[in-house]
């Protein structure tokens, strides 16, 4: 079996730089062109998409966190102030925004898959008027909100 020459198929660190710096670079300007910094290619204004915006600077803040600690301090560098700066163009786009739509500045109050989450059990509300109910009947529990539903996984 022919050997494989290592060398020729491996990618320098310093081509791994450049091509995440050009990440970063291509996701900031993605950003800055959803949120109406960069005109379209015809030079026309674009209209800013706040909701766009936030899903793409969650996602550079993702990068940030899963890449902790294996950046050269160049690299890290770039991605904390390219982040800075679309956030910054974020908040000074969105004006009033309301807090929901701001970028989180943490990732960890995202639950994952393997973390569950109990429902908060409540009372039921006595304030809601219902069909009246003798003594002698159990009562019922309240129905569930059609809004609310349960969904399961199944993998076999």
């Amino acid at each position: 079996m022919p050997e494989i020459d290592k060398k020729s198929s491996t990618i320098g660190n310093a081509e791994l730089a450049q091509r995440f710096v050009q990440f970063v670079m291509m996701q900031t300007q993605n950003i800055f062109y959803v949120l109406g910094r960069i005109p379209s290619p015809d030079g026309r204004p674009i209209p800013p998409n706040l909701e766009a915006a936030k899903i793409l600077i969650d996602q550079l803040e993702m990068v940030q966190e899963k890449t902790r600690g294996n950046l050269s301090a160049q690299e890290s560098s770039i991605l904390t102030d390219a982040l800075k700066n679309v956030q910054l163009a974020f908040v000074e786009v969105s004006g009033g925004t309301p807090a929901s739509m701001m970028p989180k500045s943490s990732i960890a109050d995202f639950p994952l898959d393997d973390e569950v989450e109990e429902e908060p059990t409540s009372a039921p509300d006595k304030t809601k008027a219902g069909p009246p109910t003798s003594a002698s009947s159990p009562v019922a529990p309240a129905p569930e909100p059609e809004n609310k539903k349960k969904f399961t996984k199944s993998y076999g």
